[in-house]
């Protein structure tokens, strides 16, 4: 069996094509329907309570589960402006085309310590896991901080949960940091970079004009058939994809 995976930062759905914090589900969900993926991993998503899906502040997930025709799932890392009408939850999301055996959400440690100039935000794992054919399969999402001791502590924890974990894994999000980075080469010791491993490692930020590859699709037991980078102007960072056979 094949299965496709995607990875894709909406910027809370933010259309990077017009001036402004327009926010545009529909052209987000019409990129992923491209793409004809089976699961996708959502980064930056918001999910608060407001219906007007035109809204930053509206359930996103459940938008993004009612227009694509799937399961969608929703991990908060942080909420921000309690107790007011623009209330929301803010983290990570995981869509589905496949039934979901087991989803868990696993809190990424805060920095003991804090550099100076750098953003720090509380951060989180999406962990899910299908029953494809006989194989268990895991697939891990996440959105990594910007500081030195979250980017690290976000590291330990995937590899912890690897290490964990039997059987096929798929790791997949904005890792925020450049290959060459020596904490994300320490991913190398239980996955392999799939768009890297087949020379695809195209730059992903920002869109309009990327400089920069932070976007990852990492994979551990399970064999890589393709990946792209979805070049297309949507959110701030280019989707990419895989295909995998199990």
């Amino acid at each position: 069996m094949k299965i496709k995976v995607m990875t894709f930062n909406i910027q809370h759905g933010r259309n990077h094509n017009l001036e402004g914090d327009v926010i545009d589900l529909s052209l987000m969900a019409e990129t992923v329907r491209s793409q004809n993926a089976d699961i996708v991993g959502f980064n930056e998503v918001r999910n608060g309570n407001n219906p007007d899906h035109s809204s930053g502040y509206s359930r996103q997930v459940d938008f993004f589960a009612e227009t694509l025709g799937g399961d969608c799932r929703f991990a908060s890392a942080i909420s921000l402006d309690a107790g007011t009408d623009h209330a929301y939850d803010y983290g990570n999301a995981i869509f589905s085309r496949l039934k979901i055996a087991s989803f868990e959400k696993i809190m990424i440690p805060d920095a003991t310590e804090r550099v100076a100039g750098y953003h720090y935000e509380t951060r989180c794992v999406i962990k899910t896991e299908y029953d494809i054919n006989g194989t268990r399969l895991t697939v891990l999402n996440s959105h990594f901080g910007l500081g030195p001791g979250e980017r690290e502590n976000a590291v330990e924890t995937v590899l912890d949960i690897a290490g964990k974990t039997e059987g096929p894994i798929i790791l997949m999000g904005d890792f925020n940091m450049i290959p060459d980075y020596h904490v994300i080469q320490r991913l190398s010791e239980l996955y392999v970079d799939v768009h890297a491993s087949m020379g695809k490692d195209e730059l992903t930020f920002p869109s309009n004009e990327p400089v920069m590859r932070i976007d990852y699709i990492f994979a551990r037991g399970i064999k890589a058939l393709s990946a792209e980078t979805v070049k297309v102007v949507a959110a701030d960072h280019y989707p990419i994809t895989a295909e995998f056979e199990i």
